[in-house]
């Protein structure tokens, strides 16, 4: 079981240099970093990946050459998105590398009360954990895209009204409402100066943002530009039943909040338990950790809390969508 274990781990840890290897490979020249930010803005239907603003930042940070099928079929599994990069912290390998290391300590858990088909458990608790984590950071930034929208949407408005053109108008946004929507306002903005129609890049800023107001924002722009029309009181419709829906959330938040407070009540009930029972008889509680039955017994009491918890999550987060 130790040789298959080693064989395991060396997998893992293959494929993780892998990863990386394909991250960090590509010329650092300025003259390939100057055409991989052209093309990422100028050619969108080209096979070449939509750049992002970290690539224009930090070009040794950014995937440069890796194939498309390949990448596809990663970020599938992993749960990131090519055309986010931006919007995590580092770029995608080394979070996917980080996830490795708790997943590989779960694997040695389970393998040690499960045998060698316990180690299972290691690649199923890594794809978990690194899709939960890009998912986090796709929800985080969309619930700030949403409620900044209706901001955005009244300066666009203000500004139309005024008699400003749309696009100095969308580049006001971009300068006055600060990130994340700045942030994307700005790459759209920046698409439009090099000369991509605007419906391209009104198509990019609504699939980035993963919300279905953006692309009513994007569809309202798009005829506007193609067929005309009132655009100011579309736009101002928008932002009036986007507040009222940013509301309506927040209220549904505060009405939930006695259900959060179950929640995390339950979570740390069998805690204090645990810690209660160890200071009043700790040969009891010591049993779930020198048995190989007791581990058996907290391993389905930590699986059967976790699933719980991540029920009744799931539920409120439902409940107020």
């Amino acid at each position: 079981m130790s040789g298959l274990a080693a064989l395991i781990f060396a997998l893992l840890v293959g494929l993780a240099l892998a990863l990386w290897g394909l991250h960090s490979t590509g010329s650092k020249g300025r003259g390939r970093r100057l055409q991989a930010r052209f093309a990422a803005h100028s050619l969108p239907h080209a096979r070449v990946r939509l750049g992002s603003r970290l690539t224009q930042k930090a070009p040794q940070a950014a995937w440069l050459r890796i194939p498309e099928p390949l990448e596809a079929r990663l970020s599938a599994i992993f749960g990131w998105d090519a055309e986010r990069l931006d919007q995590y912290p580092a770029p995608p390998p080394p979070m996917v590398l980080a996830a490795a290391m708790p997943a590989l300590l779960a694997g040695a858990y389970a393998a040690s009360l499960l045998g060698a088909p316990g180690w299972l458990a290691a690649l199923a608790v890594w794809i978990a954990l690194a899709r939960w984590i890009f998912a986090a950071i796709h929800r985080k930034r969309a619930d700030a895209l949403y409620r900044q929208l209706p901001d955005a949407l009244g300066m666009v408005v203000r500004a139309v009204r005024a008699g400003i053109p749309v696009v100095e108008a969308l580049r006001t946004v971009s300068r006055e409402i600060p990130d994340p929507t700045g942030s994307e306002f700005r790459q759209l903005s920046d698409q439009l100066a090099i000369g991509i129609p605007m419906e391209d890049g009104l198509k990019r800023l609504a699939r980035r943002s993963g919300l279905p107001e953006y692309r009513f924002f994007a569809v309202s722009l798009t005829l506007q530009n193609s067929a005309g029309g009132n655009l100011t009181e579309t736009l101002d419709n928008l932002a009036d039943v986007v507040r009222k829906r940013v509301a309506t959330r927040q209220r549904g938040h505060a009405l939930a909040s006695q259900a959060r407070a179950s929640a995390y009540v339950l979570s740390a009930v069998p805690v204090v338990a645990a810690a209660a029972l160890l200071l009043i008889n700790p040969r009891y509680i010591l049993l779930l950790f020198s048995d190989s039955r007791g581990n058996m017994v907290l391993l389905a009491a930590v699986a059967s809390l976790g699933v719980g918890l991540g029920t009744m999550k799931a539920i409120i987060r439902r409940s107020l969508t």
